[in-house]
């Protein structure tokens, strides 16, 4: 006679190889067990996954900085600088001409300048000399390229209408004449006469020609032996694009056409520019570090794999099905991905930052990357840990249980 209470004790035994089913609770909990009690291996994974997303962090934020930074520096200086240049054929202008430039909106500064050819300078009539460039510039123009005086004073009106015999030099061609100070009044001499050095001044940044330079008024270019005149337009920013168009009108009104009218390029395709060509370098050595990290984490799981080949065919003659195995796999890479893409993110940001405050820039950090860096990591982590994952629910329940 069978009692009851024995059929019952006999039907609640789990049955040898009865498939039961893993929550994802439970896989996530083992998997998280598994990295732990590995943890010298899964440190070394996790810094090759940060180190593949800091790169790639980094890369975008410290490029976009430094292009926002190289923006702004091209908008200091030339995105408000316009340039009308006349023809060979046309004598040089009337300084009058830029006045009416100064009349239209938008403008801050503008002058007139010429050059001639290279000439010997010396400091005196019979003493040996220096070759400096040549040229003739208005006051105006010389503030418009934005050249600092150093020393003394600018030309004025009265220096150019009177002839006046006095040049101004750029600090290089001072050091090379010997010219220190202007306090006892140097006189440099240029085809055996004399000429007074009113003033010093530091040469215009984007301008070589006035570097080594030794510059007249301009009156000069009207008594000829001067060419390549041009107006220099310094503008209020944004006003650039329209000032050119009115330039050219305004210095030439008979043929405006036959000036050649420079303005600075868009800003925002500069700043792209830039951005663009620095990105792909860098991108691509953190599309190898990510790689690298990728099969660091294949590897690292597919070895757990070998290892734990006794506590897999338990589970499986236990009752766990290969879909479990899968997923528990995919979640111990997937983990690995995560935490490394995670420290990966804040080292990128301390990265972008400690590089641009370093540099004086302003940091520029899209906030999309502070949740698709941990992101990244995460898909990484579990696409390296697709393979190993097959491998382990592959592993038939006999045969890993040989290995004990």
């Amino acid at each position: 006679m069978r009692l009851p209470w024995r059929r019952k004790a006999r039907s609640a035994e789990p049955e040898f190889g009865r498939k039961l089913a893993t929550s994802p609770r439970d896989a996530l909990v083992q998997a998280a067990l598994a990295v732990k009690g590995r943890r010298l291996r899964s440190s070394l994974t996790i810094a090759g996954v940060a180190l593949g997303i800091a790169t790639a962090i980094g890369t975008l934020g410290i490029t976009a900085s430094a292009a926002g930074a190289v923006s702004d520096r091209f908008d200091a200086v030339k995105s408000t600088q316009v340039t009308a240049r006349y023809p060979e054929g046309i004598a040089a202008p009337p300084g009058t001409a830029s006045d009416n430039v100064r009349t239209l909106n938008g403008v801050d500064q503008a002058g007139l300048s010429c050059k001639a050819d290279d000439i010997d300078v010396g400091r005196n009539a019979y003493g040996k000399t220096v070759n400096l460039s040549a040229m003739a510039a208005q006051p105006e123009a010389m503030l418009a390229y934005q050249a600092g005086l150093e020393m003394g004073r600018w030309f004025d009106a009265g220096h150019g209408e009177r002839g006046d015999p006095v040049v101004m030099l750029d600090t290089a061609a001072a050091d090379q004449l010997g010219i220190k100070t202007l306090a006892d009044g140097p006189m440099v001499f240029i085809g055996g006469q004399p000429y007074l050095v009113v003033g010093i001044f530091n040469a215009p940044e984007a301008e070589t020609r006035f570097t080594r330079a030794l510059v007249f008024p301009y009156e000069r270019c009207l008594g000829g032996g001067f060419s390549a005149a041009e107006a220099v337009v310094r503008t209020q920013p944004g006003a650039a694009q329209q000032v050119a168009t009115e330039v050219a009108l305004a210095l030439h009104p008979q043929a405006p056409d036959r000036l050649t009218v420079t303005t600075p390029p868009d800003l925002e395709t500069f700043q792209q520019g830039v951005q663009s060509e620095t990105q792909a370098l860098f991108l691509g050595l953190a599309a190898i570090s990510l790689l690298i990290a990728a099969i660091g984490i294949s590897n690292t799981t597919y070895v757990a794999v070998l290892e734990r080949k006794p506590e897999i065919g338990l589970r499986r003659a236990t009752g766990a099905t290969r879909s479990a195995i899968t997923v528990q796999f995919l979640f111990e890479s997937g983990i690995l991905g995560l935490v490394g893409g995670t420290i990966g993110t804040v080292l990128g940001v301390d990265a972008t930052a400690a590089a641009a405050l370093g540099k004086d820039w302003l940091v520029i950090l899209d906030p999309v990357l502070l949740a698709g860096g941990p992101l990244l990591g995460l898909v990484v982590g579990t696409l390296a840990g697709i393979y190993p994952a097959l491998a382990a629910a592959r592993l038939h329940p006999v045969e890993a249980l040989r290995t004990t």
